[in-house]
């Protein structure tokens, strides 16, 4: 899901503002492989039981949003460019669920049992 968001970032918002800041289009591919390094990082740590891994999928699933928001309030709304800020929403929500937080504080209960000294 991230990565259907980012890439339709990519390829609509991303390079818009390359272009409106006469970028090469090399920015904005760097900017999404920052985006994606950063989730899998964020979600690396979620599956160590750190608590800086769901803050730091929130924070790109957040920017995934502005971006595709901030593009849509520039441009024409069609369902191609509606489907990246869907994604991100949608990501945003999985985020915020009741069962995925049960299974995060989980992670961090099993990381802290295993570095407890016995």
């Amino acid at each position: 899901m991230s990565l259907v968001s980012t890439s339709g970032n990519l390829s609509h918002s991303l390079s818009y503002y390359a272009r409106i800041n006469y970028l090469p289009s090399e920015y904005a591919v760097l900017a999404a492989l920052v985006l994606l390094l950063i989730i899998y990082i964020g979600m690396a740590l979620v599956a160590a039981g750190f608590r800086f891994g769901p803050a730091l999928l929130v924070g790109v699933a957040a920017l995934n949003a502005m971006l595709a928001a901030d593009y849509l309030g520039n441009q024409r709304v069609t369902m191609f460019a509606v489907f990246p800020l869907f994604q991100a929403l949608f990501w945003l929500f999985l985020l915020h669920t009741r069962n995925h937080r049960r299974y995060v504080s989980m992670l961090r209960v099993r990381r802290r049992r295993k570095i407890r000294p016995k």
